[in-house]
């Protein structure tokens, strides 16, 4: 799929799952992305702050704040690299100073600088926002598995689904509708954003909690995206910004 066509799928089954014990349902819905950008100011530019997540690691050349440019038609700065910390991602942002006209998206902890602990990336987040003055930001939560112990937010065999993961319900709870829960909007719309039909397996990941494969290069790894899952994170910025009010 090309990236820069603003796509509309409609009679896609997309996967409704409430909770760790929902049945999955496949259910026809009409889907359609915005056609029309709303004029921001020329100075507004994004800055997406992260690690190789936002770089776009094993994405073939495709990354979300690229895609996401193509959607808003607003230029969009990709500050993600790789095997950064939060620390230093939040040091870079400090660094950069005032972003006052811009539009923040940050998505980073993969690779610790917290400790493990929540409180202390929270904050390191609010330090971001704060020092950049502007109220007009997105984060994303973590994309990673839930099962995956060999990923730093690996905590569970349970299955889960589309409950909240300890994480995700911190993070909500700290920054409210500005935080895309990352993980569990691919479940949920990854596969469709992309004109993918769920199958089986797809399902039976689905109720663990777990992002469809089709989404990664898991012959290279189990936490990057591949082009298909960069796509759909894009989109998923897309949409919550429109939400915001950030473009349309």
């Amino acid at each position: 799929m090309n990236p820069s066509t603003i796509v509309k799928l409609a009679l896609i089954p997309l996967l409704a799952l409430s909770t760790a014990n929902s049945v999955p349902q496949l259910v026809n819905a009409s889907t359609s992305i915005a056609g029309e950008v709303k004029s921001v100011s020329k100075m507004t530019e994004i800055n997406a702050w992260g690690d190789s997540m936002t770089e776009g690691v094993n994405g073939d050349g495709v990354s979300y704040p690229a895609v996401l440019e193509k959607l808003t038609g607003i230029k969009t700065n990709n500050y993600g690299i790789g095997g950064e910390t939060s620390e230093e991602i939040m040091n870079r942002s400090l660094k950069k100073g005032d972003q006052s006209n811009d539009i923040l998206i940050i998505e980073m902890g993969d690779n610790g600088g917290w400790d493990k602990d929540i409180d202390t990336l929270i904050n390191q987040y609010k330090i971001m926002i704060a020092n950049a003055h502007t109220d007009r930001y997105i984060i994303i939560s973590s994309t990673d598995d839930p099962n995956d112990s060999d990923q730093i937010w690996g905590y569970t065999d349970e299955a889960i689904g589309l409950e909240d993961t300890w994480y995700e319900e911190a993070l909500e709870e700290a920054f409210g509708e500005h935080l895309l829960k990352g993980r569990q909007y691919l479940i949920k719309r990854g596969l469709a954003i992309n004109g993918i039909p769920f199958d089986d397996e797809d399902i039976k990941r689905a109720k663990q909690g777990l992002i469809s494969e089709k989404l990664r290069h898991v012959e290279k790894d189990n936490t990057h995206l591949n082009s298909l899952g960069y796509t759909a994170q894009a989109y998923g910025v897309y949409e919550l910004g429109r939400s915001l009010g950030y473009w349309k």
